[in-house]
């Protein structure tokens, strides 16, 4: 009896540890060797992620409702990703992210592409968050690229004559291109 009471409170011990580090700092993936007071959150972490098929549907409907990362490498890299390409929009007022763009480690421009190549296996739900943000998934010089004027890539300004295809990338106008037919 006595086990089972100290695992339940480890447990908690555990569970209120990560309630304060997410009010902290914002998510729920502290580092593998985090300590928080003297308890090992990270490993911590780490085994509930283990466990997760032995854990009881209760402390993780609890674990979900503070926003727990199930899948490290996929869901909090994503959401890392995601928060750049939000902060991208923020700055430029646009999702199209050039290829080669990067920000500090983070290759922008390659993950941009990467979620138009994944659109058929991607969740539901991440498809919504990004449409949310308008986000391209056709690009002109795709091979997908769509050339009818409902695509969203005519919402750039079209023009014609001399200054067709003409744009400044240094003050953020829109860019100009020779409207499709």
């Amino acid at each position: 009896m006595r086990h089972v009471r100290s695992h339940t409170d480890r447990w908690e011990k555990g569970f209120a540890a990560l309630s304060r580090f997410r009010v902290r700092k914002g998510h729920c993936c502290p580092s593998r060797h985090h300590v928080e007071g003297n308890f090992k959150l990270g490993q911590w972490v780490s085994v509930q992620r283990y466990r997760k098929d032995l854990l009881k549907v209760e402390r993780k409907r609890r674990l979900d409702a503070i926003g727990f990362i199930w899948d490290w490498k996929g869901d909090y890299v994503w959401e890392q990703d995601f928060a750049a390409l939000l902060k991208f929009k923020r700055r430029t007022g646009h999702c199209r992210v050039p290829i080669s763009y990067s920000e500090g480690n983070l290759k922008l421009g390659l993950w941009v592409s990467a979620q138009r190549r994944n659109t058929l296996v991607m969740s539901a739900e991440r498809r919504a968050r990004l449409n949310k943000i308008e986000f391209m998934w056709r690009t002109p010089t795709s091979h997908t690229a769509s050339t009818d004027k409902t695509s969203s890539w005519h919402r750039v300004t079209c023009v014609k004559g001399p200054a067709a295809g003409r744009y400044s990338p240094r003050s953020g106008a829109p860019r100009r291109v020779r409207c499709w037919k």
